[in-house]
């Protein structure tokens, strides 16, 4: 091969993988395709006879997500029957049915999947009793507030090939995070050396009602006896990303937690913090509150080479200056990050990120300048974590979440939560994370 030959099947080499790496802008290369057409329309995907029961903030959130996927709920459901939460799904399913007790639709021969959107204390029966009458069933993460129950809806869940039950762990369903592993199974950082994730949100969690006895309830998870807390009922989904990358289970936990602003009553702390030793010693650190907004959510994955940075349906590359070259750096979009700011805000600077846009291809092909548009923020990782149950039942293949999956996180969230309330180090077992 003499050296021009060698150029061009180089240069050729490197604009594939950034094709197929979804960085590259249509600046770099015209990718256009006369066969695909931005107003093209797919036709929608068939029906899946659905009913949701809890209609709560996050039950009416399934709701309008199944809407857009032509798969409206023929019931909604709630202990509750107050006008205020059947009017607010009704609003979204307008062709809903409402009723008080689940059974009601389990007895349904035509509902296909149920939505279990309940306070995480109550998921167990539910569950179980859809699984037994034949539903596919999506949970919300946590499976339970109890390992032992956790590990009777997974072993349901396992047992039978005919009906699904996915853990609603959403990240694992979300384009990005599926995007960024490929960098990570890749080796593209390097060595991961460290993790860490933050969920800060200004929000009380508290829910006022006229009703005492209603009111308590819908403030489940302001008790620790009904609730995991921040690391259970939100911190999870962090704990699940970082042993898909990390390809292990932790070993040990230690954290931290204070009532620093809401003293009312509420015995669940709203400031925590956590760390997570994962095998070689690596730590993955994650904090929370519900006191402060300063920079949102995100997971950072530090490697040797590389270090990724997550927010959603957005996350950028940043490259050490002595790492070798990946080969396809020089067409990718890049952004100056700021620490307290969005991307190209004020704030000090950190560092130039690679963007990483996960459905680039697509958007090259439409013409589109993936670096601008990023991933389609309409769908958020909770819709296309539906969408993937959906498609599930749809193509009867099994879910790409699996109740083991559900259950693991569960047990490092429900210990996470344990070693804040004692101020412990609890050290993970073998057998705990067994069905």
């Amino acid at each position: 091969m003499n050296r021009r030959d060698f150029l061009r099947d180089t240069t050729i080499a490197s604009l594939t993988t950034a094709l197929t790496s979804g960085v590259l802008t249509p600046k770099s290369a015209t990718a256009q395709r006369s066969d695909v057409r931005e107003d093209k329309k797919e036709p929608p995907p068939p029906p899946v006879a659905t009913a949701v029961i809890g209609l709560s903030v996050q039950g009416r959130e399934i709701i309008s997500s199944l809407a857009r996927q032509n798969s409206s709920p023929k019931y909604v459901c709630d202990v509750y029957d107050g006008k205020i939460f059947v009017k607010k799904s009704q609003a979204i399913a307008p062709t809903s049915t409402f009723t008080k007790d689940y059974r009601t639709i389990l007895d349904d021969k035509t509902i296909q999947a149920v939505f279990v959107a309940t306070p995480s204390h109550k998921h167990k029966q539910i569950v179980l009793d859809a699984l037994q009458a034949g539903k596919h069933v999506y949970c919300e993460a946590p499976l339970a507030n109890d390992i032992n129950e956790a590990r009777e809806i997974a072993r349901a869940g396992s047992s039978s090939s005919s009906v699904y039950l996915f853990p609603g762990l959403q990240y694992r369903s979300n384009a990005q995070h599926k995007h960024v592993w490929k960098f990570v199974k890749g080796e593209a950082m390097g060595k991961c050396v460290s993790g860490r994730a933050h969920w800060h949100k200004r929000s009380s969690w508290r829910q006022v009602w006229p009703v005492a006895e209603r009111e308590a309830e819908l403030n489940w998870r302001l008790n620790r006896e009904t609730s995991l807390g921040l690391v259970g009922e939100v911190g999870i989904h962090s704990f699940d990303i970082a042993s898909w990358y990390l390809k292990a289970l932790p070993q040990s936990v230690v954290g931290w937690g204070s009532i620093q602003e809401y003293k009312d009553g509420r015995n669940v702390a709203d400031t925590v913090q956590c760390v997570l030793q994962f095998p070689g010693n690596v730590l993955f650190n994650y904090d929370a509150n519900l006191s402060s907004s300063f920079e949102n959510t995100y997971e950072l994955f530090a490697g040797t080479n590389r270090s990724i940075l997550l927010r959603d349906q957005r996350a950028w590359m940043f490259t050490e200056t002595d790492a070798p070259l990946l080969g396809w750096e020089v067409f990718a979009r890049k952004d100056e990050y700021s620490i307290g700011s969005t991307m190209n805000g004020s704030g000090e600077h950190i560092g130039t990120g690679i963007a990483l846009v996960a459905d680039a291809t697509k958007q090259l092909a439409l013409g589109k300048d993936p670096g601008k548009l990023g991933t389609d923020v309409s769908k958020t990782a909770l819709y296309q974590s539906i969408e993937s149950f959906l498609n599930s039942i749809r193509k009867k293949i099994k879910p790409e979440v699996t109740p083991l999956d559900g259950f693991r996180a569960t047990v490092i969230a429900a210990k996470a939560n344990e070693a804040i309330l004692t101020g412990t180090r609890i050290d993970f077992q073998k057998e705990w994370f067994e069905l």
